[in-house]
């Protein structure tokens, strides 16, 4: 029985809420990149639409995207799980 290999691949982003549009912007100088949401910052909706759009995006599913680290914050770092290999090639890197 053929094993499928995933993997979890993570990706340091800077959100920034009440954006025009939906978007990733671009690199910045510690590595991450900005994405802007159209979404406020009031009660974690703003990550749920970081999460929506970046499964979007990658096109994975919305349960394989968790935020390990800055749930309150612009900063954040974002993990993608169970991700096969042509998925992992969807994730975007600098």
């Amino acid at each position: 029985m053929p094993s499928s290999s995933t993997t979890t691949e993570t990706l340091l982003v800077k959100v920034v809420p009440n954006a025009s549009r939906n978007e990733m912007a671009d690199w910045q100088a510690d590595g991450s990149l900005k994405v802007r949401i159209q979404t406020p910052p009031q009660d974690g909706k703003a990550n749920k639409a970081l999460i929506a759009f970046l499964a979007k995006q990658v096109g994975v599913s919305k349960n394989q995207i968790k935020i390990v680290r800055g749930e309150t914050s612009r900063q954040k770092l974002i993990a993608f799980e169970r991700l096969s290999s042509s998925q992992s090639q969807q994730i975007p890197r600098p």
